[in-house]
């Protein structure tokens, strides 16, 4: 499943639409990542300076930034963990005695500390990290400090009015926090127009759908993530401080305007195709009768008169787009121009309640979402350019669950593939998505299994009370006695807030969520007959690949389909990109948004299938 934009409910940036969907229901959030690092040198002042290294865990290796400054005789510094979006962390103590340097990370459980010994020529550290009672190598080496700053101003320019340019971040906790930009670039009275930007989401642009000022009272939403800000304009017309909420409690925000506009690079995205397509594309829209749903979407139609093999694309976790669009990347819209100039003919639509199409994506259930494919393929099979006998669906991440359920239901589904499709029950999977997402961030053995514990806690509530109120507080319980367990440094430091309370325990309450940690697949997948292709990135950390490959072959060869092809393709992540780790926080840092190999396979397959 899949996500991009700020999210109140994720332990990760706080991000869905533009910060991950994508299978990252990671409910362990309130406890973890439970870990810190930060490096710096010795001899002053040597050690003075900006650094770069990592933390080599048994996993992975955990990139790590340190600026090191002193003051008279007293040391000062701050660490960057990029994959866990911490920027500015302070460092507390930081001890130099010579060439030999040692620094804490205050408040954090397991008291992470570093202590390490400059080199000889000053150009390096290296030394050990301990947290928790386990021990790791790190380095760091001498860099010159980046060459802009993009981090929030302490007073802003005064001004007139929303137009301008405004940045401000969003702290979920004092250890996460996501830069935003905000540019309105029209602000005639009746209608401004602007736009948000994820400076820690590869300046991810997230359009602002609506947004108003009236007597220094301001109101502002993001419809494709739904996110909504509401806030007041001060005095001079320097901020704009208010609440963001977006699938959970408040987030205090506050936007300082800029002088000028931000120096920003777009991201790098040479995958996504460029305009004039060798083929058409078109806006259509699909008729869910049944559910009085309209979905908008692109048909995208090789050249040639057809009738081609075509298929349906099914969006992973989460309210998206028709391009899956995900921390700065649009993975479907590089699959749609990828299997469209191999001939084959894609749909691709928004989620029900989001982008252009009608309905409430809060209220849906998996079952809604099955229908709706079922609407998309019924549309294919009114266009004179689509062979009606080659329709197949293709389901990332959440989208793999709903497409065996579809193929289940209609034999009008000639093949289905999964990309990142889960094969056994929902929370084996949830629990197996913490705990390696955990490993790689470098939380310790012993929290992540106080983190499971805990979430098989609640999943049993949740599974066996039916009363809401009943289970809200039982939950609530719960969690409060987690919290209460914590110093008031280590709540503090971990942004333990009733919001942030409130704003996982609604997640888990929603429908959808409640229905989705029942789910077992392997019954659907028993009654799929038709050809199915799997594949699964290696360094998956949200749908492990050793564990639900194997599920989802074992299943389907249950039901007695032998059309079948499993895939592990090694280095990719749940995207289908090159990676190093797997951590969703690199996701925006790659430039590749899905991986060639990938493609080719997919394609390949499709063409074979629809041959016979």
């Amino acid at each position: 499943m899949t996500a991009a934009a700020p999210q109140t409910s994720n332990p990760n940036p706080p991000m869905k639409a533009p910060l991950v969907p994508c299978l990252i229901l990671l409910t362990f959030l309130l406890f973890g990542p439970q870990f810190v690092g930060s490096l710096a040198a010795a001899a002053p002042p040597d050690f003075a300076g900006h650094w770069e290294g990592a933390i080599t865990l048994p996993t992975a290796a955990l990139a790590i930034r340190v600026d090191l400054s002193r003051s008279g005789e007293s040391w000062q510094g701050t660490i960057d963990i990029p994959v866990q979006s911490l920027r500015g962390f302070k460092l507390d103590p930081v001890k130099v005695d010579g060439p030999a340097i040692a620094f804490a990370m205050p408040g954090i459980p397991g008291d992470p500390q570093f202590t390490g010994r400059l080199a000889e020529d000053g150009g390096s550290v290296t030394g050990d990290f301990s947290q928790g009672g386990g021990k790791f190598p790190f380095q760091l080496e001498r860099k010159a400090p980046p060459a802009t700053a993009t981090e929030p101003p302490v007073v802003g320019i005064p001004g007139q009015g929303l137009e301008g340019h405004w940045q401000g971040a969003l702290k979920p906790s004092p250890v996460i926090e996501l830069r935003l930009a905000l540019e309105v670039t029209d602000a005639s009275a009746e209608k401004p127009v602007g736009v948000l930007i994820s400076l820690d989401q590869g300046n991810a642009r997230i359009p602002i759908t609506a947004l108003t000022e009236h007597d220094g009272v301001v109101h502002l939403e993001a419809k494709s993530i739904g996110g909504f800000f509401d806030g007041k304009l001060n005095g001079d017309g320097s901020e704009i401080a208010g609440e963001w909420k977006q699938g959970g409690g408040p987030i205090p925000l506050v936007f300082k305007r800029l002088a000028k506009a931000m120096s920003l690079t777009p991201p790098n995205r040479p995958q996504e195709p460029k305009r004039p397509y060798p083929y058409a594309d078109e806006e259509i829209v699909v008729e869910n009768k049944t559910a009085g749903v309209t979905l908008a979407g692109t048909l995208t139609l090789p050249a040639g008169a057809g009738p081609h093999p075509a298929v349906v694309l099914i969006t992973g976790s989460g309210p998206q787009d028709r391009d899956e669009a995900i921390m700065g990347h649009r993975p479907f819209l590089v699959l749609a121009d990828h299997l469209t100039r191999q001939g084959i003919a894609v749909l691709r639509c928004d989620d029900r309640g989001f982008g252009k199409s009608t309905g409430s994506f809060a209220k849906a259930i998996d079952a809604d979402f099955v229908e709706d494919t079922l609407a998309a393929v019924a549309y294919l099979r009114t266009r004179k350019e689509i062979d009606p006998r080659h329709i197949g669906l293709v389901g990332h991440s959440e989208g793999g669950i709903v497409a065996p359920r579809a193929a289940a239901k209609s034999p009008e589904v000639a093949f289905i593939v999964l990309l990142a499709g889960v094969g056994v029950p929902m929370e084996d999977l949830l629990l197996r998505q913490a705990r390696d997402i955990s490993l790689a961030m470098g939380t310790g053995e012993d929290q992540i299994a106080r983190n499971a514990a805990t979430q098989r806690e609640l999943f049993r509530i949740l599974q066996s009370e039916k009363d809401p109120a009943k289970t809200e507080d039982a939950i609530r319980k719960i969690l409060h006695e987690k919290v209460t367990a914590m110093t008031d440094e280590q709540r503090k430091n971990l942004g333990m807030s009733d919001a942030m309370i409130d704003g996982q325990i609604k997640m888990m309450l929603t429908p959808w969520f409640r229905d989705l940690l029942s789910y077992d697949p392997r019954a659907a997948l028993q009654s799929v007959k038709c050809p199915v292709l799997a594949i699964n990135g290696e360094k998956d950390l949200q749908v492990a690949a050793k564990e639900n490959l194997p599920a989802i072959r074992d299943a389907l060869a249950a039901g007695g389909n032998q059309q079948v092809k499993a895939v592990e393709l090694p280095g990719l992540n749940h995207l289908f990109q090159t990676c190093e780790t797997g951590v969703p926080a690199e996701y925006s840092r790659i430039e590749e948004t899905f991986n060639p190999v990938a493609l080719k396979l997919i394609s390949d397959w499709i063409r074979e299938v629809t041959a016979r």
